[in-house]
């Protein structure tokens, strides 16, 4: 499954040298109200590592931004790679999941609800004070 990379960077609407990614994502981000999403892949990552860390940490994280993590709109996914930024819409990323997965639209609403109604091993909904990452709230 090694080839998931080239595959993934070709959904990319732009390729961002290393250098320049703050000044494009400022710009992107003063054209929209967008929000950003960042992922290093090294070149060891593998596909495991996405499928099983970086999608349901993101699916979870779309859900407490009150957004859909199947198909979010205004996000960015950005993949930092070697010395480059490849730049995905959101649900580009999310879609190329269950095309690398095989997974119908069925199958793959049923897995994004399975990562956004479980918590991460070892994750605590509530720590000592009441605060409740998965409730909107302002920590004070």
């Amino acid at each position: 499954m090694d080839h998931f990379r080239n595959l993934l960077f070709s959904k990319a609407f732009q390729v961002v040298p290393g250098a320049l990614y703050n000044q494009v994502s400022q710009g992107l981000r003063e054209s929209g109200n967008l929000l950003f999403y960042e992922v290093v892949l090294r070149e060891e990552t593998p596909w495991k590592h996405l499928r099983d860390q970086v999608y349901p940490a993101l699916a979870r994280y779309l859900r407490h931004k009150s957004l859909s993590p199947e198909l979010p709109e205004g996000v960015v996914v950005s993949l930092f790679f070697q010395d480059r930024f490849y730049l995905l819409e959101g649900s580009e990323f999310m879609k190329f999941y269950g095309e690398i997965e095989g997974l119908d639209s069925e199958a793959f609403h049923f897995r994004v609800r399975d990562w956004t109604s479980n918590t991460e091993e070892g994750e605590n909904t509530e720590d000592q004070d009441g605060f409740r990452p998965d409730l909107p709230a302002i920590r004070k």
